[in-house]
């Protein structure tokens, strides 16, 4: 058993008192037993990378990281008076767009002071539409904070970004939030974190009661003597710490005196390992559990260069603390109301003081840092000199992306590149005015900077104007900040479905005459041409088979050129024709009426005749698209897709996690991810990626070539 002593044990003995009436003192009993008053929002004159702990707070959309962070704020001093979501006064939310819906969209930076630490903590946005903004704020910050609300429990981004977490090898630290709410409980939400991410999961602080009753909350390393459950937990965490620490495990089970600072020290290097996870119950909105919490990250939070890091120099991975000079990785970046750009980053190595250069190595720009800031949500603050560990916003550099490496001009490194999620719905826009037709691309442009998962392109082939994001929600989104910031507004449609045209059979020796006589100089081309079917995805090619001089060699290229416009055109609906090859076999030249546009026009006209007689057909871009559903979902998902004219490839399963993989028409995706997320209750997601074309079914096409011949029926009247 263990031997500790009698007054029991705790955490570097906390002891937070929430201060009284007119007081702001904070209380902490050191290891040594002496004590030291820390001042409420004290700050620290200058910033040491070993007083830096950087912390993302993560979870489901609506797990309650925004109330959380700002009561930690409160608590810390940050803040004089707690903000509330729906009063659209918190910090991290100070975007329009986020208080208007009051949620998170944007990964929002904190940075504070506490006891003696200085918090960079980020609010990362806990909605699958904004996984860009986690993907870049995980690889800045050496723990996670994960929210688990307890009224709902565990949801699929709860699961990514546990994963996200672990693939970057942060400690975890789970807070069990909302804990006030009715028909909650801890107990009950521990036994899912257990299930779901496995025993390690260790209640830290309980509380004392459950839903609207809860008024505080118990150490259980320090408190076990307020009830026999907490002293029955107590001997479970104790064992959980020894087992990570093969030296106390035999001291343990040895019956010999395990010491209170061995312990704390077996706690410390399990947690930065990734053997113990803690589990703090809180209570946000009532501050309950959050000065708690703030005090575990204090004391449990590792330093900047506590988890190894790796850059690479050349090709050889290199440790980052062998890089002597300054490098930093851009987390966010943002433009404000004022639409002046900000860009969050992380320093790496080194240090970077205001008015220095540095190199963007993505662009290669040399750029200025005018002024360097420390950010408290939408507030400012001049610094003269960032150090390594640091998170800082650098204004006015125009062209700078979350994911950019940037460093001085002799620290020629790279990190590996952020791989961002490809966009799973696309919409048309159109500029509503002239006048927005002429800012629309560039504003679009910023958009796609500050964004990684928002793109933008023209087809080529429908002259759309495309916009892609991860949901319906993400791109209303970002229509709504189009028009806030800069403008413009747009009329929006489904984009139209790239389709081609190609045919099944071959035809010889198709003739066709263009004769044309004005009084004047006319025009005459004749021309003889063999149409057969090439392999898919072999284009078009042309073959001159001409022998003696029926046509002049001049005019050959012509009949090249109008048959190539005409496949352009399209026959059947519009479309490109494709995987064609076209012989020219033989024609007919006249000495004067001859020219190039009468043999173009001879050409097309050919071509048209071969085409009709080779039983064309339309071809339709096939996807392959990969579903992330629970077990539950399978059923449901893979007939959902075989109603989509789908066919299954896979599905796999791990624990209760699953995916589906099939090849899915792209026509029968278009509002794919609003049913998805009705079938899953917002638990699904999916990625597609381009993999071939494919005949579309005759019914189906015959709809397609009708509503084409109404369109251009309609475009003539």
């Amino acid at each position: 058993m263990y031997q500790g002593r009698a007054s029991g044990l705790c955490l570097k003995t906390w002891i937070y008192r929430k201060p009284d009436a007119g007081s702001s003192i904070l209380k902490r009993l050191l290891p040594s037993g002496g004590a030291v008053d820390i001042e409420q929002g004290e700050s620290v004159a200058q910033i040491e990378s070993t007083q830096i702990r950087n912390i993302a707070l993560v979870g489901h959309e609506g797990a309650g990281e925004t109330t959380l962070l700002e009561s930690m704020l409160h608590v810390s001093g940050a803040i004089n008076r707690m903000g509330h979501v729906g009063d659209h006064n918190t910090i991290s939310d100070f975007d329009p767009d986020e208080k208007e819906a009051e949620k998170s969209f944007y990964c929002s930076t904190e940075s504070f002071d506490y006891q003696g630490i200085h918090f960079n903590c980020l609010d990362v946005p806990g909605s699958p539409d904004t996984i860009g903004e986690a993907l870049t704020a995980l690889r800045v910050v050496e723990c996670a904070l994960v929210c688990v609300d307890s009224t709902s429990g565990i949801k699929a981004n709860t699961r990514k970004m546990w994963q996200l977490a672990a693939r970057s090898h942060l400690p975890r630290i789970i807070a069990v939030t909302r804990l006030d709410a009715d028909n909650t409980d801890f107990w009950k939400t521990m036994e899912d974190l257990r299930r779901e991410f496995g025993n390690h999961c260790m209640p830290l602080f309980v509380p004392d009661a459950a839903a609207a009753s809860i008024s505080t909350v118990y150490s259980v390393l320090h408190d076990r003597d307020k009830s026999e459950e907490i002293q029955g937990i107590y001997e479970e965490v104790v064992e959980a710490i020894v087992e990570t620490d093969d030296e106390l495990m035999e001291k343990y089970l040895e019956g010999e005196e395990i010491t209170e600072t061995e312990l704390i020290k077996a706690l410390k290097a399990a947690f930065v390992s990734g053997g113990l996870f803690p589990v703090v119950a809180t209570a946000a909105e009532k501050e309950i559990g959050s000065g708690e919490l703030l005090q575990a990250l204090a004391d449990l939070a590792p330093a900047h260069d506590a988890i190894p890091h790796t850059v690479y120099r050349k090709d050889e991975e290199i440790p980052l603390s062998d890089v002597k000079g300054f490098s930093g990785f851009v987390y966010h970046t943002a433009a404000d109301e004022f639409v002046t750009r900000i860009s969050y980053v992380r320093i790496l190595s080194g240090s970077l003081s205001a008015h220095s250069d540095f190199i963007n190595r993505r662009s290669g720009n040399s750029e200025k840092a005018g002024h360097i800031f420390k950010v408290l949500g939408k507030e400012q603050h001049d610094v003269n000199k960032a150090v390594a560990g640091d998170l800082v916003a650098i204004p006015r550099i125009a062209d700078m992306h979350a994911g950019d490496l940037i460093t001085d001009s002799k620290t020629n490194i790279r990190v590996k590149e952020t791989k961002f999620p490809v966009p799973m719905v696309s919409v048309a826009v159109r500029p509503k005015t002239r006048k927005d037709e002429q800012k629309i691309s560039e504003a679009l442009h910023e958009l796609e900077n500050d964004d990684r998962t928002f793109h933008v392109h023209s087809d080529s082939q429908t002259g759309d104007l495309v916009i892609a994001g991860m949901s319906d929600v993400h791109l209303d989104l970002m229509i709504r900040k189009l028009k806030r910031k800069h403008r413009v507004e747009v009329e929006v449609s489904p984009p139209k479905i790239p389709y081609k045209e190609t045919i099944t059979r071959s035809v010889k020796g198709v003739e066709y005459t263009h004769k044309k006589q004005s009084g004047g100089a006319g025009q005459f081309g004749r021309v003889f041409i063999n149409v057969e079917p090439l392999g898919r995805g072999e284009g078009f090619e042309f073959a001159d088979r001409i022998f003696g001089g029926a046509i002049d060699q001049v005019f050959r290229t012509s009949v090249n050129k109008g048959v190539q416009a005409r496949m352009a055109e399209g026959i059947l609906a519009g479309c490109p024709i494709v995987d064609v090859k076209v012989t020219l076999v033989d024609g007919k030249t006249h000495t004067v009426d001859s020219k190039d546009i009468a043999f173009q026009i001879a050409g097309k006209k050919a071509f048209e005749k071969a085409f009709l007689q080779c039983s064309p057909v339309l071809l339709e871009p096939i996807v392959k698209i990969e579903v992330q559903i629970t077990q539950d979902h399978i059923g449901d998902i893979t007939g959902d897709l075989n109603s989509r004219r789908g066919r299954i490839l896979s599905s796999d399963s791990q624990g209760d996690d699953a995916s589906v993989q099939a090849l899915v028409p792209l026509a029968e995706l278009q509002s794919y991810q609003a049913h998805l997320k009705s079938m899953t209750s917002g638990e699904g997601t999916y990625s597609i990626e381009f993999d071939h074309y494919d005949f579309v079914p005759s019914e189906i096409q015959k709809k397609i070539i009708a509503r084409h011949e109404e369109e251009r029926v309609a475009k003539a009247h």
